[in-house]
């Protein structure tokens, strides 16, 4: 099964009924002497590529708390993508380009969650490129551009746009979606002059605050790695630094909430908000230009946009753990949020709960994505984007409606590997075709199936065992929306 790219031919399998394509090269390889380089374009090869095991991912650390399987793959060129196209040859299909979560320090598309055979079933092209992560995506240099692991996505989109079509996708119908901080990088594309043209909707879930950086923060911390490195703050000397050392700092800069083990959970509680990820894409005035509420206050910025998170967030950080963390430490937690104690009783009689951390944890969910989704949502749909929003509500047994629970729907991939371990044995199976489903309709015309969201009536889509459409669901708690 031979395609032709603008590189050569490019040779795939056959898999559960699509054609796959692995590890394709969208740009030249940044290892070893272009790790802090902007991205290069890819070079011809000779022959045919064999695009039939998974590429190498970026350079990151293992971490001890995985949602999901996150494996690391060496090699050369992390710049790579996955194409899972129809089986049928002919047709012009809808394209998703999937970018993958992970705080920005982690993940990369050779997990097993971000296979594409139900997307090519339905009659979508699904392309899930890599990009940097960490220090090398985000990293301030003195002699550098900022947000490269942007410029790696924007690469990864021309190279859609000018070679999607021999793979059965339309380049004029690309919907960038993403999850985590993939949904944070496809908002971050909304204010990038360089993607503009390049992509038609936009589809975020979960994508936590801040959404960008300021350049002072970043320049701090650009200049806190390369002293701990005891390197100049070059391309050339970062990237002469031996790659493990690099990773060792890197996994000692995680947040201690990924780190910490359960017998720490107050730590957790009082480090709230106050131990955040460190690298992310950057306000940098060139590369990204606009912040995503001010970019998608803009008619034209995106034809439309479906928006939406979990309804909590961060329960697997706090809330299911027991023994429960201290009512005291929970108050520390409020505090770095600007909250008080009132607030925290205000969340536990809302809550109908006497687990501070299950408080705690509601607080950060609603503070970091649900209330910025919403006010997105409000920003675009006054501007005249064709604007959805959803709720994801459906509890797993453990941790509720947490982070990361949406995505085997969302993919509509049930059987997963370690999908079991997160949903439970029993979870619905037509969740996760109406999730999907809305997604791939959202990919084909921008109307995922519900009413879009207005500054009125606020109409959200909530996908739980009973899927319907709740006013202002962004606003309610957990309990509330679940009595709707």
């Amino acid at each position: 099964m031979m395609v032709h790219s603008t590189c050569g031919p490019v040779q795939g399998r056959i898999r559960d009924g699509c054609r796959e394509f692995l590890g394709i090269p969208y740009a030249a390889a940044p290892y070893p002497h272009h790790a802090f380089a902007p991205p290069l374009p890819p070079e011809p090869w000779d022959g045919v590529f064999e695009a039939t095991v998974p590429g190498a991912t970026a350079a990151h650390p293992h971490v001890a708390q995985e949602l999901f399987p996150d494996p690391v793959i060496e090699g050369p060129n992390p710049l790579n993508l996955n194409v899972c196209a129809p089986a049928a040859t002919t047709g012009h299909h809808p394209v998703v380009v999937w970018l993958h979560g992970g705080g920005f320090f982690s993940g990369g598309n050779a997990s097993p969650w971000y296979t594409g055979e139900s997307f090519a079933r339905d009659g979508i092209v699904l392309v899930v490129p890599n990009y940097r992560l960490a220090a090398e995506g985000f990293m301030l240099l003195d002699d550098g551009v900022a947000n490269r692991a942007l410029l790696d996505i924007t690469m990864a989109l021309a190279w859609v746009r000018d070679n999607i079509e021999a793979f059965g996708g339309d380049p004029s119908n690309v919907t960038v979606a993403g999850q985590s901080a993939g949904a944070t990088a496809t908002l971050a594309l909304s204010g990038c002059p360089g993607a503009r043209g390049l992509f038609r909707r936009l589809a975020a879930m979960s994508a936590g605050t801040p959404l960008l950086a300021s350049l002072t923060r970043t320049e701090t911390l650009s200049e806190d790695f390369a002293a701990l490195l005891a390197t100049p703050r070059t391309r050339a000397a970062l990237t002469d630094v031996p790659v493990h050392k690099r990773l060792e700092l890197e996994a000692a800069w995680l947040p201690k909430e990924v780190q910490a083990p359960p017998a720490e959970i107050d730590g957790r509680a009082r480090r709230a908000r106050r131990d955040s990820l460190r690298w992310q894409p950057t306000l940098d005035g060139t590369v990204v230009t606009a912040s995503p509420y001010d970019a998608l206050a803009e008619p034209d910025t995106t034809h439309a946009l479906m928006i939406g998170t979990t309804v909590e967030e961060w329960n697997f950080m706090l809330g299911a753990v027991e023994p429960a963390p201290s009512i005291e430490a929970c108050r520390q937690g409020f505090a770095n949020l600007g909250l008080t104690g009132q607030d925290l009783e205000d969340y536990l009689r809302a809550l109908e709960t006497d687990n501070p951390g299950h408080a705690l944890a509601q607080a950060l969910s609603d503070r970091t994505f649900r209330t910025p989704a919403r006010d997105l949502a409000e920003g675009a749909a006054k501007a005249g984007i064709r604007t959805f929003a959803y709720q994801f509500a459906w509890p797993t047994p453990l941790f509720g409606a947490a982070h990361c629970t949406d995505l085997p729907f969302a993919f509509d991939h049930l059987d997963a590997p370690g999908a079991a371990n997160l949903l439970g044995p029993d979870a619905p199976a037509h969740l996760a075709t109406a999730l999907h489903g809305a997604l791939v309709r959202f990919a084909r015309d921008g109307n995922p199936g519900w009413t879009a969201y207005d500054t009125e009536t606020r109409h959200v889509m909530v996908f739980d065992e009973a899927i319907r459409e709740v006013p202002d669901a962004l606003s309610l708690t957990p309990l509330a929306l679940r009595r709707a």
